[in-house]
């Protein structure tokens, strides 16, 4: 059994590093997914147990071995892997930028890619940051490189900005002063800033030493021909001079292709160093490699081919390429082997010009191909010399593969920052000469010899001689010391160089340099030996052959320099090898050496003689800082020796160059103090010593020479001995000083003369008086040390004589300019040094002294400066001399303030104080601070404020400022307060000060903020420092201006401290977690204790509170809805003092608040101007500015009511106020919530809620506010209509006056009108604008009667009138001539939880937009609400949909009840285009139906008698159209309509069909007969529905009136309204006949037929009727007697057969086909149609047919095209027959019968004699109607739906049959029909006409102008019926004005098929988002 047991402390924490998944039967086992952090609790031998941090209630086990216990901290209760501070950075910062990128990357922000890179390498190297992989100096590079992408993302993505030290790390800003955080975040900008630009560039930032360069070589390949070894040396050569820069560096090639020396193996680099800055820009640089061939003479033939070395690192050396590198030249340089014979001879050159490289801007490795040419029978110089100027060096194979690199800085850091390039055993060559700046360690000894040229006599040989040349360096007695000589490096030492062989060559020009390095010590003994031998091409004779001439030089010269620079032309001297003496080695050294000491002899000794025609000349430069070629300096380092002398080498002195003075420095300082301590002339020689050692000085100061400062620093502290020298220093000094000052002799013309040598001693001596000083005062202290300073008074008179003597010499009157400033530049370090032997009060009132002394005007940069350095002195730091000191300094920087001079100056010392004042080891800083507030801190405030805030300073000048108010405290305030009260200034501060922080935390929109906002640390300071500032103000506010009080100041203080709280950086509840806990942890949140100050200086105004009531409700409203609970309880109830105040002010101006508590009687007795305040300022707030939430409401509602109810006299109206207020705050939180979302509705229903709510508390600038919102929005979607509407409000304020207008009325878009006049015109005309376009002219015409009322009758401006009324005309003839669409409405109802709180559980009446049908209104709404299901019935839903949390929507299309005010159309003969706007517009009451079936009282299910209908009225809050599109349904009632009053309806509706039809036809005799032969046809030939019969069957019948007895009266109407139809018919017909063209004569005699018998058959049963029309001649005459009801014109006569199944309740469009009379817009339209029907079956197929079936589909496809193309005028009055079907039941066997002659709208042809009715099924004749896609016309093919289609509803044909199937009682898209279109019709029956029968109609048919040719001759076919069925088949016809025409075909087929059952109609499909509710 395992044994579990408790993890140790380290063991507790660990991350999952494999995923860990169980299966569900073992629960006890924990699942784990990479990367868990799990909590370990306890552990077995292979098992933990714990739990997930992210689920802590899941516990369980889990493998060790698949846990990485990591360490950890806890922090907050929570377990952290433990990091370091950057990787806990990182993973932050990973994660806050996450989230952000995701973003960008949805929104496709261009910068995502680039945040996205710096994820990534931020990523990487917290990666290689955790892996602890890195060395410390990578470790710090990529934290370097981490914090600068840190910084540039901060940057880029809008962040704050971090602040960090030089090592990368967060800043702690507590722990500095405000100048130096804000010195902090300058420096962070430009180092953002740098990295930016540095990351374009790619580059990795490096600060460089700018006088040291360095070329880093590497060597990579040599692709040559090689016979044998070869040495290539590589160096740096000046193209200029034709000399090399640098020593050379050798790569020892073999002849295999690669390096002969094992260490050069893959290591063939060198770093050529001391590069200064001139010889980078030298005009060219060449990279040179001289190849020198080890071997013999000739070169050895070879038929290898090339050998190349491409990659050296990938090459091993064979044994025969180490046999070949022992073969070359050894370090003694002899060969290897004595056998062997081995010579150096000229190979080749490379060269590659460098030029283009260093100049260069950015660094980076170059890889470079050098061309190689081979020397021929050419010197090595000489090709060199030709490759450099390109000519006749033909083709070049040969080349060196290398890569050069430019390294910037001493060699120190380059090792630093580039440890893999140069490692510790890369060879270094040095330029050969000092660089740029000589470093004080820097010991060279190096000479670099030159091997010019020979001349050489050819002796006893008959040929030229091969000259070899072998150096060595030998001592006194002419032994060779050896290795000290050098080829370069890379090569190790070497005891003699051989020079290279030319072949027969007498006058050889070598030009070959190498390096000699003696140690000093044997320096001056050596010299250097040559010797000339002839080398033979001829092995066996080179190796008999012996030198033949030698010569010498030495190294020192007699007088002790070492050999000068430059050329020496050696004397050659033969050797006699018989009479040479061998062992005498230096013999030689008595003859002369060089051709210049022969001075014409020809000296010889025993075995060497002169060769008078030989020569050879070398070139000597020397690189020592030991040895000197000086004469003068080595004079006076020997000036003992040579007294004589001494002035001469005094004087020489300053003629020595500056390198020569430096190497031996101490040594000149140690003589020169010794002559002037010891010499006995001091008149003659101490002036002369001074003088020599300010040149010593200066000469050290110099730029090249500056870093022997320290050199000299040293020497004065640790080598200095000279006790006595301070007396002689400060003699010469007062000497010199005194000198200067004394009064000059002028010129006759009263100017001086030029400047004396007096003033130019001063000038040098100030210049470096510092260290003369230095001197001075390390001479005393050796002084003191010596004799216990003993005469310390003495030496302190004498020195303050000194001072006293620099304070005469400033105020000497004559030109000492010069020497004043560089007394200033020096006085700090003077100051310092002196500290160590003079009294430092003493001092510092001394310096307080001189500055004082300077006149105002007078070298004020300088004084300045002088200033600025003694701030950062030791003496400053002491509090004594820092009370001395700081009022003075103060003092000048005020002034300068003033007189704004030297203003960055100024600031740098404020800046440096502060910091100095902050640290910790400076002592008492108190009496400082005070200093620095009396005296700078007004100044600084002013000068700050009245700056340009695009000017940089004035940061500067804010931090300074904030940081002097860091620093004071509580006295300081009270003397400062105290001290200004006295002068008076104490009013003018506050109010200044004040207005500074609002202006810091607030700054206006057209102000720069001071501190950018992404600088978080440095806004958060300053607002710590604001708060502590307000603080102590409030209580000098309070104790010095409430009384007497001062509104201003307290009104200032209220407005700057509300607008510190309110300030974005305090609100941390709109930061991200990382930031709030960031701010919180260092500044905390210092919202609380200012709203606790703004609440306690409120409460202590007393009596004055009424003065800021109206004033200071925003502010402290603005506040008091901060997020923070607290501040919440603690300014609330301040509102609640605000309305007391009011309440009980006094009504009396001259009474104060106090005044009325004695007077009851003036009390106010209000809060009028608190309450408007509140409301405005509410809407502000919460609407435009997003400030306050719901818990803010709650609270407010909470506090007030609680305060308002404890109060007696508030009680009420308190109570009423805060309702009032919360309420508002409901619908502004409302308006805020919905005003950002896409739906239009939603954002105007919260606009409109608040119109209602400032139109209700009477505020009439709000209420104006929100209407043109509320317009602004309705134009926004061209609700034309709406708007109008909504601007009518703003003039119901206005009165027809000349009244000037106030502000609450005035209208931003106007405001150039000035009364109410003048607006209210103006409005009106835009009104009318808008109610035109969006045509409701009606309108119009009510503003233009009120304004024409207005010209006439009040201001009789008839010039307007007559343009008003012309334009009122305009609008009439519109309203008849124009097309206009009718609106349709909709209900809708919104049920569920999920909608706004405006929308939940309501319903509403829309109105749609122009042809905007019920499926296209359906889309809208789901396309608004997305996550919304469409109800699919009627049914009102239970609570498990209205109480849930999803959203449903209820949609169906009502009918509008027009209102009874316009009865005033009764009885008159008027268009229907009049009457038609009336119908559905100005509506408030709607209606929809619904069918049922009830069978209770009698008839069967299918009979017409069972057919109800369930009607619903509704009423709307406001008419429509309105102000909105839509309005809620306030009060709806539900009845019922029996099946008897549906059929009188249906009766009524198709009688005035028929009458408006004959008005119409005889108005205007140019419309189409069309319409009126189908309406006829349909009622007197009802072959399908059956006519009135089916009412007779069901109705009229004494059985029915039997059982419904109630029932009489309605019976009787439905008898009048059948007896009434036929004298309409017979007008009508009588009509029809007199405009019936030849083409319908058959029709017309088929009419008349079918009414004589229904005439017969009505007038035999209900008896004969008269008709108020009459057929007079061609008119009609209207009696006048029947009412003409609106409901004419409703589109009832839109049916084939009215008397059947017609409606006038129907859903159908309020658009007819009925044409508009005294217009064209018609006739053209329908002058452009033409139809083109497909015949039927029964004629033989047709080629046209099949294409015409074909084609059908393409048509389709090609809707949109012609709907793009369309450019006539849309009808918006269609003719349009619906869906019908017929009442009476018969079995549906029985279906047989004749198909009667049909003129529909289908146009198409009927084949065969005979045929069974069909169903006649056409389609609404849409025009600009989008078309519906195929899957949503199948879908709503497939619902129950009602056949009468509403016009918002896709129209399909549907089998009737299917239709019967179920009661559609609850189908959304029934409406309110009196049709039975919603149950399966029964079957047709039977019936025989004797009558002709149209059923062989021809199918070509033509629509012109005059009418249709629609109807040809009719076919006489048997009278026999042919029983078929009839199927339907639709055709698209397109033409110029209409979309598409749905027009149906009807075809048979055989008659077997009659009685075969057809397919029931599918379920409905459920579509998206729909839910179906039973």
């Amino acid at each position: 059994m395992s044994v579990w047991s408790d993890c140790n402390a380290k063991q507790q924490f660990g991350i999952a590093k494999c995923n860990f998944d169980q299966e569900v039967t073992k629960p006890h086992r924990l699942n784990l997914d990479v990367g868990d952090a799990v909590v370990i609790l306890k552990e077995t031998t292979h098992w933990y147990y714990g739990y997930k941090q992210k689920d802590k209630e899941h516990r369980g086990i889990f493998p060790k071995s698949y846990i990485h216990l990591v360490e950890y901290n806890i922090v907050n209760g929570e377990f952290c892997i433990q990091r370091t501070d950057i990787v806990e950075e990182i993973t932050k910062v990973l994660l806050e930028w996450g989230s952000i990128a995701k973003g960008y990357f949805l929104r496709t922000n261009p910068n995502f890619q680039r945040i996205r890179r710096k994820m990534n390498e931020l990523n990487n190297n917290r990666a290689a940051l955790i892996s602890g992989n890195l060395p410390l100096d990578e470790m710090r590079k990529v934290k370097l490189m981490a914090t600068a992408q840190i910084d540039t993302g901060n940057n880029l993505l809008g962040l704050d900005m971090v602040v960090r030290d030089d090592s990368g790390d967060i800043l702690d800003t507590n722990a500095i002063c405000t100048t130096e955080l804000f010195e902090h975040h300058v420096h962070a900008v430009s180092r953002i800033e740098k990295a930016n630009r540095l990351s374009s560039e790619q580059r990795t930032p490096r600060v460089h030493n700018k006088y040291s360069h360095n070329i880093l070589l590497h060597v990579n390949a040599f692709v040559c021909k090689f016979q044998e070894d070869s040495d290539l040396l590589f160096t740096l050569f000046d193209g200029e001079t034709h000399k090399p820069i640098s020593e050379n560096y050798v790569v020892k090639w073999s002849r295999t292709g690669i390096a002969r020396d094992i260490d050069q193996f893959d290591n063939n680099r060198v770093l050529f160093t001391d590069l200064s800055r001139n010889d980078l820009s030298i005009s060219k640089m060449y990279l040179v490699c001289y190849a020198i061939r080890i071997g013999s003479m000739e070169m050895k033939d070879s038929s290898e081919s090339k050998r190349t070395s491409i990659s050296i690192a990938n090459s091993m050396l064979t044994a025969a390429s180490r046999k070949h590198s022992q073969l070359s030249v050894s370090s003694n340089g002899s060969s290897g082997s004595t056998c062997e014979y081995i010579m150096r001879r000229p190979f080749g050159v490379a060269c590659k010009d460098l030029t283009p490289i260093l100049s260069k801007a950015c660094d980076g490795p170059s890889n470079q191909d050098l061309p190689f040419i081979m020397c021929e029978k050419d010197t090595l110089d000489g090709t060199l010399r030709k490759l450099i100027s390109n000519k006749d060096i033909g083709k070049i194979d040969s080349k060196m593969a290398v890569t050069i690199e430019v390294l910037r800085g001493d060699i120190k850091q380059i090792k630093e920052d580039f440890p893999r390039l140069v490692h510790t055993n890369v060879p270094v060559a040095r330029k050969m000469g000092f660089p740029e700046v000589i470093l004080p360690g820097d010991v060279r000894n190096d000479l670099y010899l030159t091997i010019c040229s020979g001349e050489f006599s050819r002796i006893a040989k008959t040929s030229e001689k091969n000259v070899e040349v072998s150096i060595c360096v030998a001592n006194e007695q002419g032994y060779l010391i050896p290795g000290v000589m050098s080829i370069g490096t890379g090569h190790s030492p070497i005891d003699e160089y051989k020079s290279v062989v030319y072949y027969h060559d007498d006058k050889p020009k070598w030009q070959e340099t190498f390096k000699i390095h003696v140690p000093i010590e044997e320096f001056k003994q050596c010299h250097l030996r040559f010797v000339l031998k002839h080398r033979s091409s001829n092995e066996q004779k080179d190796r008999s052959e012996k030198p033949f001439g030698l010569a010498y030089v030495r190294l020192m010269q007699a007088n002790g320099t070492t050999i000068p620079q430059g050329q020496h032309v050696l004397a050659v001297y033969k050797i006699d090898h018989k009479k040479y003496d061998k062992t005498v080695a230096n013999s030689y050294m008595e003859l002369p050496a060089t051709t210049a000491e022969l001075q014409g002899t020809k000296p010889s000794i025993s075995g060497l003689s002169l060769l008078p025609k030989d020569q050879l000349t070398i070139g000597v430069n020397l690189c020592s800082t030991k040895l000197t070629q000086s004469v003068s300096l080595l004079g006076l380092l020997n000036w003992s020796a040579h007294k004589e002398t001494l002035e001469q080498s005094l004087n020489a002195l300053s003629t020595v160059p500056g390198e020569e003075v430096v190497k031996f420095l101490q040594d000149i300082l140690d003589a020169l103090f010794n002559i002037l301590v010891e010499n006995d002339q001091p008149e003659k020689y101490d002036q002369l010593v001074f003088m020599s050692i300010i040149h010593l000085i200066e000469t050290v100061s110099d730029l090249k020479y500056q870093h022997f400062l320290t050199v000299l620093d040293v020497y004065i502290n640790e080598s200095f001995s000279f006790t006595l020298a301070y007396t002689k220093l400060m003699d010469v000094l007062q000497k010199n000083i005194s000198d200067a000052i004394k009064p000059r002799e002028k010129s006759a013309d009263g100017f001086e003369t030029e400047e004396s040598m007096e003033v130019r001693r001063l000038y040098k001596t100030t210049r470096y008086l510092h260290y003369v000083m230095k001197f001075v005062i390390r001479s005393r202290i050796l002084y003191a040390e010596m004799n216990c300073n003993t005469d310390y008074v003495d030496f302190a008179s004498r020195l303050q004589e000194l001072l006293r003597m620099f304070i005469d010499m400033i105020g000497c009157p004559s030109n000492l300019l010069k020497s004043e400033g560089a007394l200033l530049k020096n006085l700090h370090i003077i100051a310092t040094d002196l500290m160590q032997v003079f009294d430092q009060v003493r001092l510092s009132v001394s310096i307080v002294e001189i500055l004082e002394k300077f006149p105002p005007r007078r070298l004020i940069q300088s004084k300045m400066g002088c200033i600025k350095d003694f701030v950062e002195t030791k003496l400053f730091t002491l509090p004594k001399c820092r009370a001395i000191l700081l009022p003075v300094f103060c003092k000048h920087i005020k002034d300068h303030l003033e007189s704004k001079e030297e203003i960055a100056e100024c600031i740098n010392i404020m800046n440096n104080i502060l910091k100095l004042l902050y640290r910790s080891d400076v002592g008492p800083t108190h009496n400082d601070i005070r200093d620095i507030m009396i005296i700078l801190l007004r100044t600084v405030m002013k000068a700050a404020h009245s700056l340009d805030r695009d000017t940089a300073l004035v940061g500067k000048f804010f931090a300074i400022m904030l940081g002097i108010l860091q620093r004071m405290d509580a006295q300081h305030y009270d003397y400062f307060v105290k001290d200004l009260h006295q002068r008076g200034e104490l009013k003018e501060f506050v109010i200044d000060i004040l207005l500074v922080f609002t202006e810091l935390v607030s700054p206006s929109p057209h102000q720069k903020a001071v501190f950018p906002r992404d600088w978080m640390d440095m806004i958060m300071h300053q607002n710590t420092v604001i708060l502590g500032a307000l603080q102590h103000l409030s209580i000098v506010i309070m104790d010095y201006f409430l009384t007497p009080f001062e509104k201003q100041i307290w009104s200032n203080f209220f407005q700057c401290s509300i607008a510190f709280l309110v300030q974005s950086p305090l609100q941390l509840n709109d930061f991200n977690d990382n930031k709030r806990q960031i701010v919180f942890a260092r500044y905390r949140d210092i919202r609380k204790d200012t709203a606790m100050e703004i609440r306690k200086m409120w409460f202590q105004l007393g009596q004055h509170k009424p003065k800021f009531v109206p004033q200071l409700v925003e502010p402290i409203l603005e506040m008091s809805m901060m997020p923070e609970t607290e501040l919440r309880r603690e300014t609330i109830p301040i509102f609640f003092d605000m309305m007391q105040c009011e309440y009980y002010s006094s009504r009396l101006e001259l009474e104060s608040y106090g005044d009325t508590k004695n007077n009851n009687s003036h009390h106010k007795g209000n809060f009028t101007e608190f309450k408007t305040a509140m409301i405005e300022k509410l809407d502000i707030l919460i609407g435009a500015k997003g400030k306050g939430d719901a818990e803010y409401k709650q609270l407010f509602e909470e506090i007030m009511m609680e305060r308002c109810s404890a109060h007696a006299t508030l009680n009420l109206d308190g109570s009423s106020f805060v309702q009032m207020v919360t309420k508002l705050m409901d619908k502004l939180l409302e308006y805020r919530f919905i005003i950002q979302d896409e739906s239009k509705e939603n954002r105007m229903a919260c606009t409109f809620s608040l119109l209602q709510f400032y139109s209700e508390v009477d505020l009439k600038e709000m209420y104006i506010r929100y209407v043109y919102k509320l317009c602004d929005l309705h134009m926004e979607f061209e609700n034309y209509t709406e708007a109008a509407f909504t601007l009518k409000l703003h003039t119901q304020l206005l009165r027809w006056t000349d009244t000037e207008l106030s502000p609450q009325l005035r209208s931003y878009r106007h405001m150039n009108c000035r009364t109410h006049r003048e607006l209210k015109e103006t409005l009106f005309f835009e009104i009318m604008e808008y109610f035109d376009k969006g045509k409701q002219w009606e309108c119009a015409i009510d503003m233009c009667k009120i304004l024409a009322q207005q010209y006439e009758e009040e201001i009789f401006d008839y010039i307007k009138l007559a343009e008003l009324l012309k334009r009122m005309a305009q609008f009439f003839e519109k309203i008849l001539k124009e097309l206009r669409h009718t609106s349709e409405y909709f209900r809708v109802c919104f049920y569920g939880r999920g909608f706004p709180r405006l929308l939940q559980n309501k319903v509403y009446i829309f109105r749609g937009k122009e042809y905007e049908r019920l499926s296209d209104f359906c889309t809208r709404m789901l396309v608004q609400h997305p996550q919304a299901e469409v109800m699919q019935t009627l049914e009102a839903p239970g609570k498990d949909i209205t109480q849930s949390d999803g959203q449903y929507i209820q949609v169906n299309k009502v009918e509008p009840i027009m209102d009874a005010a316009f009865a005033k159309f009764n009885e008159k003969i008027i268009s229907n285009e009049i009457v038609k706007y009336f119908t559905s517009n100005n509506v408030q009451k709607f209606q929809f139906s619904r069918p049922f079936r009830d069978v209770t009282n009698g008839g069967h299910m299918d009979d017409v008698r069972s057919l109800w209908l369930e009607r619903t009225e509704l009423v709307t809050s406001f008419p429509l159209p309105g102000i909105l599109r839509w309005f809620p349904v306030i009060d709806s009632h539900t009845f019922k309509i029996s099946p008897l009053e549906r059929a009188v309806e249906i009766m009524k509706d198709t009688n005035k069909g028929i009458r408006q039809l004959v008005i119409l036809h005889k108005g205007d005799e140019s419309l189409h007969i069309n319409p009126l032969s189908m309406k006829l046809n349909g009622i007197v030939d009802p072959a399908v529905m059956g006519g009135f019969a089916k009412y007779e069957e069901a109705f009229l019948t004494d059985e029915y009136l039997e059982q419904h007895p109630d029932d009489k009266d309605l019976i009787e109407e439905l008898k009048d309204l059948i007896a009434s139809q036929i004298p309409l018919l017979e007008i009508a017909i009588m009509l029809h006949r007199q405009k019936a063209p030849d083409s319908l004569k058959a029709l017309q005699e088929h009419l008349e037929n079918c009414f004589t018998d229904m005439q017969q058959h009505v007038e035999s049963r209900y008896g004969r009727k008269s008709c108020d029309l009459k057929m007079d001649r061609d008119s009609v005459v209207m009696r006048r007697t029947n009412s003409f009801l609106p409901a004419l014109f409703d589109g009832s006569c839109n049916r084939l057969s009215e008397t059947s199944m017609g409606s006038s309740d129907s859903g159908l469009s309020k658009s007819t086909f009925l044409p508009r009379p005294q217009t064209n817009s018609i006739k053209s339209t329908l002058a452009s149609l033409s139809f083109n029907a497909r015949p039927s079956l029964m004629h033989s197929p047709s080629t046209k047919s099949s294409k015409n079936k074909e084609k059908t589909p393409a048509k389709r496809r090609s809707m949109k095209k012609d709907r793009e193309t369309l450019s006539l005028p849309v009808a918006n009055s269609q003719w349009y027959t619906p869906p019908l079907s017929t009442i009476t039941s018969t079995p549906e066997k029985e279906i047989n019968t004749s198909v009667t002659s049909l003129a529909s709208v289908s146009n198409s042809s009927l084949a065969g004699p005979k045929t069974p009715d069909p169903r006649v099924l056409t389609e609404e004749l849409t025009s600009k109607r989008p078309l519906r896609s195929e899957k949503d016309k199948e879908r709503r093919l497939s619902r129950p739906a009602s056949i009468a289609t509403p016009t918002a509803t896709i129209k399909n044909f549907v089998d009737t049959r299917s239709l019967s199937e179920s009661s559609n009682r609850n189908s959304v898209e029934t409406t309110d029909s009196t049709s039975e279109e919603d149950i399966r019709p029964p079957p047709l029956p039977a019936k025989t006409r004797d009558s002709t029968d149209f059923t062989s109609l021809t199918h070509s048919l033509d629509w012109n102008p005059n009418g249709y040719a629609m109807l040809n001759a009719l076919s006489n076919t048997s009278s026999s019926s042919i029983t078929t069925t009839t199927t339907m088949t639709k055709t698209s016809i397109t033409n110029t004005t209409y979309e598409y025409l749905e027009a149906t075909n009807f075809s048979l087929i055989n008659a077997q098929d009659s009685n075969k059952p057809r397919p029931p109609t599918p379920p409905p499909k459920p579509s998206r988002n729909s839910k179906h509710i039973p």
